[in-house]
């Protein structure tokens, strides 16, 4: 009787077996992210994520357990990383997991047990008025860019954080008002502008026009100048760019966008306008995710009064 060879795995390009369940997984990485709705920020960020988790471990998706992950957590923790890193990546591998058991690609969610390290809120890291100065007056050396740059600033110093700047359209300007329509965790909302601020953007459309980069409603409100992508969309690294050269022409130090969205909400809980009211302006969902700039509000303020009473006091001894 004829003997009957051992059926023999044979692959394709001779690519070895670990190599084929990679690019498969990844192949699952990508379906993810075309089928959810993230901003750009957060693309960038959970891309980041689950490829250093690809990295980590060559198991398919269906095979990781919870022990895995528990795992997984320690050597996120071992390579030193700040628990804000290790809690947006444990985030997006939550995301994703709970993605896959929808989507019926596993049937059980590895990361149900798994637990993010606790983070107390950052404490808000207001700009002082002479550092906003500086600021300004570092456009004066940035030529013909000055124009777009200066709206900018003058948009960012009303508190957007630089996704939304980016995200911006020119219908999204009613020459008073900003209306943010595309916003971190749904934080949609209007924006009252003050006087400089429609100043500077009527300035720059006006700019724009004679130059002739077009001002159609539709078009981005914020458009690159650089050599690869000039009239396009401003992209959030652009923005980042700008501000870093800013900052360097001021001689300021850690000093990036996001800064200028804190200074914005200091001043607002500085002033007494009431939290309700302010979270319209910021767009803050909540009262505790603005209770850190009610509470720096009261740090400074009983700051102020201690100095005022004491001088006072000083004065009359």
């Amino acid at each position: 009787m004829m003997e009957i060879p051992e059926p023999k795995l044979i692959f394709i390009n001779d690519k070895p077996a670990n190599e084929i369940i990679t690019d498969f997984r990844a192949t699952r990485v990508d379906e993810y992210f075309r089928s959810m709705e993230l901003s750009a920020n957060s693309i960038r960020a959970y891309r980041r994520a689950l490829t250093r988790f690809l990295a980590w471990t060559d198991k398919t998706w269906h095979l990781l357990k919870h022990q895995d992950l528990d795992r997984y957590k320690a050597y996120l923790k071992e390579l030193e990383l700040s628990n804000a890193t290790i809690c947006q990546e444990l985030a997006a591998l939550k995301s994703f997991f709970n993605w896959l058991t929808i989507k019926d690609y596993i049937s059980k969610d590895p990361t149900l047990t798994l637990t993010k390290p606790k983070l107390k809120p950052p404490t808000p890291q207001e700009l002082s008025d002479e550092e906003v100065k500086s600021l300004f007056a570092a456009l004066l050396k940035r030529g013909w860019h000055r124009f777009r740059d200066t709206a900018l600033l003058r948009v960012l110093e009303h508190g957007l954080r630089a996704s939304e700047v980016t995200a911006l359209n020119i219908k999204d300007y009613d020459g008073k008002r900003l209306h943010i329509l595309e916003a971190k965790r749904d934080s949609v909302g209007i924006v009252p502008l003050l006087s400089e601020a429609r100043k500077a953007i009527d300035a720059y459309l006006k700019w724009r026009e004679v130059d002739g980069m077009g001002i159609e409603t539709n078009s981005a409100l914020f458009l690159s100048h650089s050599n690869k992508s000039k009239g396009k969309r401003l992209t959030y690294d652009g923005l980042y760019g700008i501000v870093k050269d800013l900052v360097e022409i001021a001689g300021l130090e850690k000093c990036y966008p996001h800064r200028l969205r804190h200074t914005l909400a200091t001043n607002l809980a500085l002033s007494g306008m009431d939290s309700m009211l302010a979270r319209r302006i910021t767009r803050h969902r909540s009262e505790a995710s603005y209770q850190r700039y009610s509470e720096r509000g009261l740090d400074i303020k009983a700051q102020q009064q201690f100095w005022q009473l004491f001088d006072s006091t000083a004065e009359e001894v």
